[in-house]
């Protein structure tokens, strides 16, 4: 791969650290998402042997940070696809930057994107607006009291408010609701602050519950993981309107309160379109796992599945451990796909948050039956591989 040459400030730093640095830039007829683009370089294999076995993490210095899953090919390392275009598309990488990888230790890397013109980005790049039938959440329409925008489809969404003065905004659920996104001129109109990336904050409920999240940032665009878990234990579906209002310390948002207008908050669950039986128990469960050494459970879904419980016999069976408290995990899907989750210490007990978002996605209801695979990554858990059962 041809080279461009480094800032004349980076030369120096490459020579000094070439077996723990390398850099990446187009040659021509590549683009950022080419395949070649996704190695990793042998020299950094030899150079740092069993440093990451199963992924590494991008930070970048205004502190955001990316999971990249690995998979050999080969003779060669690759970062998988879907989250190399992540990288990719949430930093706008144009055909003329230069990305330099620096190893910080064990599977981290620190990458720096210098211009064409040699000038490093040390802030997040111009935001993108999430598309419109992902997270879009109103249009405003006419002006309101208080100098509020009112919204077309919600007559006088302030009466739903508790407290008047507090700032809110309009949410129609679409076909993905993984997490609650804040757009733009909302922050703007506001002037909302946030907590740190995966901070915690809380959901409050119309029936005076109050459910975790987190504060998350893709794309300079700040959204609450955990919102998933509201969706599910309420039965809100595409379609339905909720009125999202903030409570506030100072200009820092500390939770959401959440107020139905045409949520269906059925208790009962929606049937599946994919026909799945319910099992009490499953049949040989580790002719399911991808590695058949890797430790596993069984678990039929109940009523409420916001956290993924892994009980205390099949932690002591496996000598199971885990990240520390609120530590970013991943839920691997049959489809090839992943899913954010986090880990969580309930007095002692260990589960996962994120699960409720992946009920969600796939339509898993009360009855159905999965087997839960754990990926360790130095005797840590680092992920788990769900396999559909009854389907």
């Amino acid at each position: 791969m041809k080279r461009k040459k480094l800032p004349e400030r980076e030369e120096v730093h490459e020579t000094q650290s070439k077996k723990s640095s390398f850099s990446k830039s187009l040659s021509p007829g590549q683009n950022w998402k080419s395949k070649s683009m996704r190695i990793i370089p042998e020299e950094i294999l030899r150079s740092i042997p069993k440093a990451f076995e199963h992924r590494v993490v991008f930070t970048v210095p205004w502190n955001n940070s990316w999971q990249l899953w690995l998979q050999g090919d080969k003779n060669c390392l690759f970062m998988i696809k879907e989250d190399w275009d992540e990288f990719v598309d949430d930093n706008l990488l144009a055909s003329d930057d230069t990305l330099h990888f620096t190893h910080q230790g064990t599977m981290y890397f620190q990458v720096r994107i210098f211009k064409k013109d040699g000038k490093e980005i040390i802030s997040a790049p111009l935001e993108v607006e999430p598309p419109h039938n992902s997270h879009q959440e109103t249009t405003p329409a006419s002006a309101s009291g208080g100098g509020r925008k009112s919204f077309a489809h919600v007559e006088n969404p302030e009466r739903y408010l508790f407290n008047p003065s507090n700032p809110y905004f309009e949410k129609t659920l679409t076909k993905t609701n993984t997490a609650l996104y804040v757009s733009t001129p909302v922050v703007k109109k506001y002037e909302l602050e946030f907590g740190p990336r995966n901070s915690s904050m809380h959901f409050l409920l119309p029936d005076g519950n109050k459910m975790e999240g987190f504060n998350k940032i893709y794309s300079g665009l700040h959204a609450f993981l955990g919102w998933a878990d509201v969706c599910q234990k309420y039965n809100l579906k595409q379609g339905d309107t909720v009125v999202c209002e903030f409570e506030l310390s100072g200009r820092v948002v500390t939770a959401v309160r959440v107020h139905f207008v045409t949520a269906s908050n059925s208790a009962s669950g929606r049937q599946t379109s994919r026909g799945r039986q319910s099992f009490d128990h499953v049949e040989n469960p580790e002719r399911y796992l991808l590695n058949p050494n890797n430790p596993y459970f069984e678990k039929t879904l109940t009523k409420t599945n916001s956290v993924l419980h892994v009980s205390p016999p099949v932690i002591k069976k496996y000598g199971l451990e885990f990240g520390p408290h609120s530590s970013s995990m991943d839920f691997l899907l049959p489809d090839g796909s992943k899913m954010e989750g986090f880990t969580k210490s309930y007095g002692g007990l260990y589960g996962f948050l994120g699960w409720a978002a992946v009920c969600q996605k796939y339509n898993l209801k009360p009855g159905d039956t999965v087997v839960c695979e754990f990926e360790l990554s130095r005797g840590v858990v680092s992920a788990v591989r769900v396999h559909f059962v009854n389907e």
